[in-house]
């Protein structure tokens, strides 16, 4: 007989003293807003080369509090090029609506790219021709729209016609990652939410820190949406057998640090291989002095992985 399972989330130090933990029955209260937006949410999937896993959950002071899970996450696959799309955003606290902004920026960017790879599998100048490469992208021109897309939201759908007010009402981070098959990433971001690859149990940060004064372009003291920084220069990286290519809001920067502590150690064990989708929001909803939304991507190469196995077996067999 299986044995029950313990659903009380990983523990790291006393929790957060804005309130009781998602743990204690009727801690969380209802997102006081519409359209509905759910706590929790989890997606995964595979092509034949690459497989991705990701969560978002609510943290503890926006359940006290009966405020709206602010992060985002969107995934797609390029149908003509088997490329990956991964997107994480983080609407402000200080934005009112920030959560609905989140969710415009994630659709804007994935159908962005889908378009952009769209055309340049037509003109025959992607990764073999089939448009997966990220190198023909206007990575600058995608987050224009993108913060863009919030102003337009704004007066359409607010009646607020001022961009000044699209900002107080939607700001948002976000971090993009192409990905494709072969392995090869293009990432750009606004903000704080953070990229990081995963090897052997290290975590290697992807993004500077912000600690400049002319990243910190809200009152708040974080760079994001519908602001673009005038220079874009996409961070590449070639992803082998071995790397996870994580993507994350500061809900989980912030816990993991460096990496080399109880946080990191857990999530580089969880994510040697991909996890179940209930497993990985399970994982991500643990508690400790730390009270933000978390939200968490992680990509693997799927086929490199297998040849790797087979590899490895045919090494002992031999």
């Amino acid at each position: 007989m299986t044995a029950p399972f313990d659903w009380a989330p990983p523990e790291f130090g006393p929790a957060t003293g804005i309130g009781p933990s998602t743990g204690a029955p009727g801690a969380a209260r209802a997102p006081g807003t519409q359209p509905y937006r759910p706590d929790t949410v989890a997606d995964g999937w595979a092509t034949e080369e690459l497989e991705v896993r990701a969560a978002a959950v609510r943290g503890v002071s926006h359940r006290v509090l009966g405020v709206p899970r602010q992060d985002e996450f969107a995934l797609a696959v390029h149908p003509g090029s088997g490329s990956v799309i991964a997107v994480v955003a983080d609407g402000l606290s200080s934005a009112a609506l920030s959560h609905m902004g989140a969710t415009v920026v994630c659709r804007t960017v994935v159908d962005y790219l889908l378009r952009a790879l769209d055309t340049a599998g037509s003109a025959g100048d992607g990764a073999g021709g089939d448009g997966g490469s990220g190198d023909g992208v206007d990575w600058g021109d995608l987050l224009r729209c993108a913060g863009w897309s919030l102003v337009e939201y704004a007066n359409r759908q607010l009646g607020e016609a001022e961009p000044q007010r699209a900002e107080a009402l939607l700001a948002t981070t976000v971090v993009v990652a192409l990905v494709g098959p072969d392995g090869s990433a293009w990432l750009v971001r606004v903000g704080d939410s953070a990229a990081w690859t995963l090897r052997d149990g290290v975590w290697t940060p992807l993004f500077p820190a912000l600690t400049r004064p002319e990243d910190e372009l809200l009152p708040d003291g974080v760079a994001a949406l519908p602001r673009v920084p005038n220079a874009i220069e996409p961070v590449t990286v070639a992803l082998d057998a071995s790397d996870v290519l994580v993507l994350g809001t500061d809900g989980f920067a912030e816990p993991l640090g460096d990496g080399k502590g109880e946080v990191g150690r857990l999530f580089a064990e969880a994510l040697e291989t991909p996890p179940p989708m209930a497993r990985l929001a399970w994982l991500l909803d643990f508690t400790g002095p730390w009270d933000d939304d978390r939200t968490l991507i992680g990509l693997w190469r799927t086929a490199s992985r297998s040849r790797t196995g087979e590899a490895e077996e045919a090494k002992a067999d031999g």
